[in-house]
């Protein structure tokens, strides 16, 4: 059936509650053959139907945004602009790749215009304009990865108006991997996923009045016979429109510049829907998220935080309790705790876990996930007390002074390890150079001690920990001569100390990181007194072997060091360079350590933190304290 004519569609929106305006644009100048081959969902109604009769929990999300839009998240889209599928029924292909922009704008910062030619018509779809299912086109894209636009340009994808599949040689270079669809059943599923993820595949019923669809408020059907289904993007809802907010495919002469509001329920979009195929098929469509998203190979970067939102000299401390997430925590300009978290394919998300004054800005900040559910930090106060806080999953972060003012060194670090999943233990610099220490055992209080006597450690030195068997553990420390102290325990011993280098070997206001990457072995890097990176390692059986991993003035004096192991045969090392530069060392087993600059000249403070985990084993990420006290970002996939 041809378009409603424009005259009489107005004058029916005028009688009805309907609101929204139509007009034509270039898809009503279509004729009626093509303009319906523009919708290209195919239904397998037996799988929708067993989708549909799967048993759903009725819950209530409580503290969901009223509104979300992600065309304008804290000033920022992470929406990719319009484009246009011409005169072929490609919907499911453009909106899975902008779902997947999308998805890696969020995780990453990156704008990103990916091959919806590749993903149609090269992938197990085929080279035609027949229908599919988003979910099937998030499968492909997880197969085989979605190239950049350039190299295979949607314009270029047709000979004589048919379309073909182009290969380009450097086609694998660079290649985004959604990892997998994450069916919504429900509004509630729906609108977390929208509040806390990302945009969503959707899919709808289309009617012959859709396709005039101008501008104006909320789109309902009011007219029009069946036409099709289509694909189209989800990017936002709005609770005070009772709609859904999207992104077609159609070109900005289509809707309001190519995005529309459709209201709940309207069309099958959603599980309140009464609409229904010509068949009698009730139509209740899944939405389809972007469950997380793999990024080509390489090192990328980002701003995490904007200048000043963290002090110069601030620590950092982060950890991954479950492979997709991520939560970091640093000194803010003002004396508060900062924390920011990610989950996959998530955007990050921040807030003040303690206020302004509650830290020192040159003490140290540690933090150990003995569990998966539960995560717990620690700091050095203002006024030289240790502050903590504790998070169990489902419930909020809490509070407690582990020490009293006074117990602390504020410009000295902190450092905890957890052993066994039952206990932890905390480290710190005393104020009189003394080293302390503090353990817990599930079901006990915290018991303090003191590890080793005033003048043993620098004030203003770092220290570091590691647990290599559940049965031992392990710590590091500069010594106030500017030695590097080692104090180690077995279960069932006591704590024994010794010097592992000489006086001198540190710089005093320099910075410690230990890895243990296998059970039998431990390392350790250190800035030296000449701006040199040293590292010590050890193997069971074996005595202590040191070395220097980087010349005198490779380092700041009073700058960082994060280490990490991501699999058992590598480890990599970050340090502030002298000039201001983020310094990348790393090591396979069987090879030379190979270091490069990560981040130029002028990129951190001198003297501010570094933070790094390995959530996965092909992926690592690492902050740091920019020169104008922003939080910089850096990640890596192979």
């Amino acid at each position: 059936m041809p378009v409603p004519d424009f005259g009489e569609l107005e004058n029916l929106l005028a009688r009805t509650s309907a609101s929204w305006k139509a007009g034509a644009n270039d898809v009503t100048r279509l004729d009626d053959s093509t303009r319906h081959g523009l919708l290209g969902v195919t239904i397998d109604r037996q799988a929708l139907a067993e989708i549909n009769a799967r048993p759903r929990i009725a819950s209530i999300v409580v503290g969901l945004p009223s509104q979300v839009d992600w065309r304008d998240v804290n000033g920022r889209s992470h929406v990719s602009p319009v484009k246009d599928q011409g005169q072929c029924g490609s919907c499911v292909s453009f909106c899975t790749a902008a779902s997947i922009e999308s998805a890696v704008s969020i995780a990453t910062g990156d704008t990103v215009d990916l091959s919806e030619a590749d993903l149609h018509f090269c992938s197990a779809h085929g080279a035609g304009c027949g229908g599919w299912w988003p979910a099937d086109a998030i499968g492909e894209a997880n197969r085989r990865g979605v190239p950049l636009e350039e190299l295979f340009p949607y314009g270029q994808a047709f000979e004589n108006g048919a379309p073909v599949c182009r290969i380009d040689p450097h086609r694998d270079d660079r290649l985004y991997r959604p990892g997998g669809a994450a069916e919504l059943t429900t509004m509630s599923d729906r609108k977390q996923w929208l509040a806390m993820r990302g945009p969503v595949c959707a899919v709808i019923h289309v009617y012959d009045d859709f396709f005039a669809l101008k501008s104006g408020d909320v789109y309902r059907h009011v007219t029009g016979d069946h036409a099709g289904y289509h694909c189209i993007e989800v990017i936002g809802y709005s609770d005070v429109d009772q709609c859904w907010i999207a992104k077609n495919s159609w070109g900005t002469t289509w809707g309001d510049s190519g995005f529309f509001r459709i209201g709940y329920g309207e069309c099958g979009i959603d599980e309140t829907s009464t609409d229904r195929d010509p068949d009698g098929s009730v139509n209740h469509f899944p939405m389809y998220g972007i469950d997380g998203v793999q990024v080509p190979g390489g090192w990328r970067g980002f701003q995490l935080s904007g200048p000043d939102s963290a002090a110069r000299s601030a620590p950092i401390a982060a950890v991954s309790r479950v492979p997709n997430s991520m939560e970091l925590w640093f000194v803010g300009a003002d004396g508060s705790i900062q924390d920011r978290f990610w989950y996959d394919c998530g955007q990050w998300q921040g807030f003040e876990l303690a206020p302004p004054g509650s830290a020192s800005p040159n003490g140290g900040i540690a933090a150990v996930s003995r569990i998966p559910n539960s995560m717990e930090l620690w700091w050095i106060g203002a006024a030289g007390s240790v502050e903590a806080a504790f998070w169990y999953e489902g419930g909020q972060w809490a509070r407690y002074q582990l020490a009293p003012p006074g117990s602390a060194s504020t410009s000295a670090g902190i450092t905890a390890v957890s052993r066994i999943p039952n206990s932890m233990e905390v480290w710190w610099i005393g104020a009189a150079g003394s080293v302390e220490a503090a353990f817990w055992y599930e079901g006990g209080q915290w018991t303090r001690y003191g590890l080793a006597p005033a003048g043993s450690a620098s004030t203003g030195g770092a220290i570091a920990a590691v647990s290599r068997i559940p049965q031992s553990m392990e710590l590091w420390w500069i010594g106030a001569d500017g030695s590097i102290q080692d104090n180690y325990w077995y279960e069932g011993g006591q704590w024994q100390r010794f010097m592992l280098d000489p006086p001198g070997s540190a710089a005093l206001g320099g910075a410690i990181a230990a890895s243990s990457r296998i059970p039998q072995s431990m390392e350790i890097f250190w800035t030296g007194a000449d701006g040199s990176i040293q590292d010590n390692y050890w193997y069971e059986g074996g005595q202590w072997q040191r070395f220097m991993l980087d010349p005198p003035g490779s380092a700041a004096l009073g700058g960082a060091i994060a280490a990490v192991t991501r699999i058992p045969q590598s480890m990599e090392l970050w340090w502030t360079g002298a000039d201001g530069s983020i310094q990348d060392n790393y090591w396979y087993e069987g090879a030379p350590w190979q270091r490069f600059t990560l981040a130029p000249a002028g990129s951190a403070s001198a003297d501010g933190g570094i933070g790094a985990v390995s959530r996965i084993p092909n992926s690592m990420e690492t902050w740091w304290v920019g020169a104008t006290g922003a939080l910089q970002d850096s990640y890596w996939y192979p």
